[in-house]
């Protein structure tokens, strides 16, 4: 019986946490260097960028802009704050710090296209999920070797990752809830929606993650909800779920 899953990129499959990271350590350095006259309060410019930027996810979603603007916005509150003059040239600098987290080196997650080849040869159907900006997305997707595990049609790339874009997806393919599950990291956008949509879900938890990816896990569970530590187990769990289901069937029970 052949399932659909439905994969997350970033921190599911590839690295991607942890270049945001790096940036933010980078900036935290141009702005103790912008401000080294001035006495600048690290702590509070860490706190007022996270704080930006998760802001703007509620607006503007994950497009790609969102995370370097919270940089410049950032710095010209502080320039109004210790009243220095904003400088252009150091603008473009945390601009550069913030768009270079998506030119880094694509690096996939360990065993996670083994696991995709296995699940893929195993009669499963595989498609992405994805929130972000489209061309930066699908250029992750071809850098990491995964355009043949995931061809365009089988792409769901959006700047907002919640219940109603899941909700669309599920209403207009031929995706049923009783066999599709959802993998990912993010308890907030993977998770909880596909909990709420009644679909499986598999939790892969980021050890690095990002604050914005938690969310209550308190709702109604339909199918089959598993946390696991690492991507190669999730072949397993599949397995044994259509097992289980198979001598169901065979005993004359109902699914669940």
């Amino acid at each position: 019986m052949e399932q659909h899953l439905l994969f997350d990129l970033d921190d599911t499959l590839i690295h991607c946490n942890r270049f945001f990271n790096e940036a933010r350590e980078e900036f935290l350095a141009a702005m103790a260097d912008f401000f080294r006259e001035h006495k600048i309060d690290l702590k509070m410019v860490q706190e007022t960028q996270n704080h930006i930027d998760l802001s703007g996810i509620v607006q503007h979603g994950l497009g790609k802009d969102r995370f370097p603007e919270s940089l410049v916005s950032t710095y010209r509150l502080m320039c109004d704050k210790y009243g220095k003059r904003p400088s252009e040239p150091e603008e473009r600098e945390l601009l550069a710090i913030g768009y270079g987290v998506y030119v880094k080196p694509v690096e996939l997650y360990p065993h996670a296209h083994e696991t995709l080849e296995r699940l893929k040869n195993e009669g499963h159907e595989l498609y992405l999920y994805t929130g972000g900006d489209e061309e930066i997305q699908t250029s992750k997707v071809v850098r990491a070797g995964l355009e043949d595990i995931f061809p365009t049609d089988r792409r769901f790339i959006s700047e907002h990752k919640n219940r109603s874009v899941l909700q669309r997806i599920l209403e207009t393919t031929p995706l049923r809830r009783e066999h599709t599950w959802m993998i990912g990291n993010s308890a907030r956008n993977d998770i909880r929606p596909a909990l709420e949509e009644g679909i499986h879900a598999i939790h892969l938890p980021d050890k690095g993650g990002w604050a914005f990816d938690s969310a209550d896990l308190d709702v109604p569970v339909k199918g089959q909800f598993l946390t696991l530590d690492a991507i190669e187990q999730v072949p397993a769990v599949i397995r044994k779920y259509l097992e289980e289901q198979g001598q169901r069937e065979g005993s004359g029970l109902l699914q669940p």
